[in-house]
């Protein structure tokens, strides 16, 4: 009895291998197939047979680059690498899969330039590979393009930045005129009366009896608190009579000028 199980035991794990070289067997055809629709030009094509490869034999190194490489020739960068990373990741690479998987890696991104990740997997390609003329060159123009990237990105860092201290110094300097100007309105004439209170900045107060209507101005050393006396009748008067000497003195220079110019106008134009 234990015989017979040692027996079925190795039919089972003959009959395993058989579909396992056969499984292989298949994807390798198909491989082949593809290869002749991919130098044809037919990536599409090549595409599919490379799949149906792979889902005969999920572990073919040749399967998944080859693959990558039908993907990258119609631009779909980004589904190429996952196939690339799985020549990376697979147990039975060589240290020559890997480097051609790390080096189209690369140049995937140099070709959507993005240099700084092209400079990374082109620098593991060449610690497995220093000596690939290609890859040499690839790394070389991805690093000259990265550092014209970072240049590009410090100037215009600094122009954004010199940009920001203008903005701020004409915030700066809108503000203070705004200050002024509020300030300025600060001197308009109190509503309602006339009468103003003494200042109380420097060493001049305003003597308070300043008419409505008038710009305020400060006295000579007033004390201000006269400012709440209302103007006598007497002052006002006073002011009125000054006021009228003041208008028939201009009205006399004024006629006076007309006669000189217009001798024969005998009428009155003002």
């Amino acid at each position: 009895m234990p015989m017979l199980k040692h027996i079925l035991t190795i039919f089972i794990l003959l009959n395993f291998l058989q579909n396992l070289s056969a499984q292989k067997s298949e994807a390798k055809d198909y491989i082949i197939s593809g290869n002749q629709s991919y130098y044809q030009g037919d990536f599409s094509k090549a595409e599919t047979k490379y799949k149906i490869a792979l889902s005969e034999d999920p572990n073919s190194l040749k399967a998944s680059y080859n693959l990558g490489n039908a993907l990258y020739n119609q631009s779909r960068l980004e589904e190429a690498r996952v196939h690339y990373d799985r020549v990376i990741k697979n147990r039975e690479s060589t240290k020559a899969d890997k480097h051609k998987a790390y080096h189209n890696i690369g140049k995937t991104y140099l070709d959507e330039n993005d240099p700084e990740k092209a400079v990374t997997h082109l620098k593991e390609a060449l610690k497995l590979n220093p000596y690939d003329d290609e890859t040499r060159y690839n790394y070389a123009l991805a690093r000259k393009l990265l550092e014209k990237q970072q240049e590009d990105n410090e100037k215009k860092d600094q122009e954004n930045s010199e940009e920001n201290q203008d903005d701020s110094q004409e915030n700066s300097e809108n503000s203070n005129e705004g200050e002024e100007g509020e300030n300025d309105g600060e001197s308009k004439p109190q509503d309602q009366g006339g009468n103003q209170e003494g200042g109380q900045n420097g060493q001049e107060q305003g003597e308070g009896d300043t008419p409505q209507g008038q710009q305020i101005t400060k006295g000579s050393q007033g004390e201000g608190n006269e400012s709440q006396r209302p103007m006598n009748t007497q002052r006002q008067e006073g002011l009125l009579e000054a006021l009228r000497q003041q208008e028939q003195e201009t009205l006399k220079k004024i006629i006076s000028q007309k006669a000189k110019k217009v001798r024969t106008n005998t009428e009155k134009d003002w």
